[in-house]
C-alpha cells in the first residue's frame, strides 16, 4: 500500500512540475488576446522586457494575466505584471536548460505513452480517430506534444533529484509531528447509525433493546417516497473522540458501556436522527514509531521533494537574464504596490 502511495505521489510531484511549466508555455505560445484585453490595433503593442534575449511584448503580458487571473474582476497591479514576467522567465530559462541538457526520450517510450493517452482519454481507438477528424488535428501533433512533456518531466525529475532520509531524521520528524499524524485521542468505541426517519430509528432501537446484536439488526429499508431511511451505519465499532461527545453525540454522554442510546436528533441542519451504543473506552495514545516508520519516511520524503522543487523553480528564475524595457508597468523597488486601473497606455507609432 505504501509503495503504491509513494509511486502515486512521485508522479503527482512530476505532474505538478509539468503543470507549472506547461501553464507558462501555454501563455507564451497562445497567440490570442481574448476578452478585449489589448487594443485591436496591434501596432500599439510594444516590448516591455527582454528575457535571455527574447523580447516580451505588452500583448504577451496581457495573455499571461488572462491565464493567471482566470477572469477575476479586480484591478491589475504592478505585482501582477511582475508575477507574469517571472513566469515567462522561468519558462524561457527552463526551455534553454532543457535544450542544453540534450535529454531525449526513446521512440518506444513515446509510443507507449501515446497508447496510454488514447486508452485513458477516449473510450475506444475509433473514438480517438473520430476526434482527430472532427478537430482537424493529427495524431503526430499529440505524439510530439507528449514527447515534449516527457522530456520536461525527465529534466525536472533529474533536476529535483532523489531524496534520502536517515533513520535519525525520520525519528526527529516523528517526534515533532506525532501529535498531528499519529495521535489517537481519548474517547469511546461506538456503534452508530444515522436515519432520515425518526420512526425507523425507533424501530431499530427497539430491536437492539430486545437483545438483537448490532451486526444482526436489519437497518436497511425505504421511506414512503422510495428513498433509503438509513444514512450511515457502522459495521464495526468506530472511535469517537471525547470532543465528539461534547458536540455531535452529547445525548450519549451519560450512558454506560453497552447501553443503547435513545433516538436523538443530530444538530446538523438536515433532519437526521441517530442511535448509538458505546462498546469500549479508549485513552489517548500514539502509534509507535516502528508501526508507522514507512509513513514517516514517506511524509518526510515528500516534504524534502517539495523543498527541492521549490529550490529548482527559484533557481530557474535566478539564472534567467531579465532586462526591463518599460518600467512603467512593473513595481518600483522600495515603493508600496500601487493599483493600475485598466491597461497601461501604449505608444503610438
Amino acid at each position: 500500500m505504501m509503495n503504491k502511495l509513494r509511486n502515486q505521489m512521485r508522479w503527482i510531484m512530476v505532474i505538478i512540475a509539468v503543470a507549472f511549466v506547461l501553464s507558462s508555455f501555454l501563455m507564451y505560445g497562445a497567440g490570442t488576446f481574448g476578452g478585449g484585453a489589448m487594443p485591436e490595433d496591434m501596432r500599439l503593442d510594444r516590448p516591455v522586457a527582454e528575457i535571455n534575449g527574447t523580447r516580451i511584448m505588452l500583448s504577451m503580458m496581457y495573455e499571461g494575466l488572462q491565464m493567471r487571473m482566470h477572469g477575476t474582476a479586480r484591478e491589475i497591479t504592478p505585482m501582477d505584471f511582475q508575477a507574469v514576467l517571472e513566469e515567462y522567465a522561468m519558462e524561457l530559462q527552463l526551455t534553454q536548460e532543457i535544450q542544453e541538457s540534450g535529454i531525449t526520450v526513446a521512440d518506444e517510450d513515446i509510443d507507449q505513452a501515446m497508447r496510454d493517452f488514447i486508452d485513458n482519454a477516449f473510450p475506444t481507438r475509433e473514438t480517438f480517430h473520430q476526434h482527430l477528424q472532427r478537430t482537424g488535428r493529427r495524431q503526430e501533433d499529440y505524439r510530439q506534444n507528449l514527447a515534449h512533456q516527457m522530456i520536461r518531466q525527465r529534466f525536472v525529475e533529474e533536476s529535483v533529484g532523489e531524496v534520502t532520509i536517515s533513520d535519525e531524521e525520520a525519528m526527529e520528524f516523528y517526534e515533532n509531528m506525532k501529535n498531528l499524524f499519529f495521535r489517537q485521542p481519548s474517547g469511546y468505541m461506538v456503534n452508530f447509525a444515522r436515519f432520515t426517519s425518526e420512526e425507523e430509528a425507533g424501530r431499530v432501537r427497539a430491536l437492539l433493546v430486545e437483545g438483537l446484536p448490532w451486526d444482526e439488526t436489519t437497518f436497511h429499508g425505504e421511506n414512503e417516497d422510495g428513498s433509503p431511511y438509513i444514512v450511515f451505519v457502522t459495521e464495526e465499532p468506530q472511535l469517537f473522540s471525547d470532543s465528539a461527545f461534547e458536540n455531535l453525540l452529547s445525548p450519549m454522554v451519560p450512558l454506560d458501556i453497552g447501553e443503547i442510546s435513545p433516538v436523538f436528533e443530530l444538530d446538523m441542519g438536515n433532519d437526521e436522527f441517530a442511535i448509538g451504543v458505546k462498546t469500549d473506552r479508549t485513552e489517548e495514545s500514539f502509534r509507535p514509531f516502528d508501526e508507522v516508520s514507512d509513513t514517516v519516511h514517506f511524509l518526510l520524503n515528500q516534504q524534502r521533494r517539495q523543498e527541492a522543487f521549490s529550490n529548482f523553480t527559484s533557481g530557474l528564475l535566478s539564472r534567467a537574464t531579465i532586462e526591463i524595457l518599460d518600467p512603467s508597468i512593473f513595481p518600483v523597488p522600495g515603493e508600496e504596490p500601487v493599483s493600475v486601473e485598466g491597461e497601461p497606455e501604449t505608444d503610438e507609432e
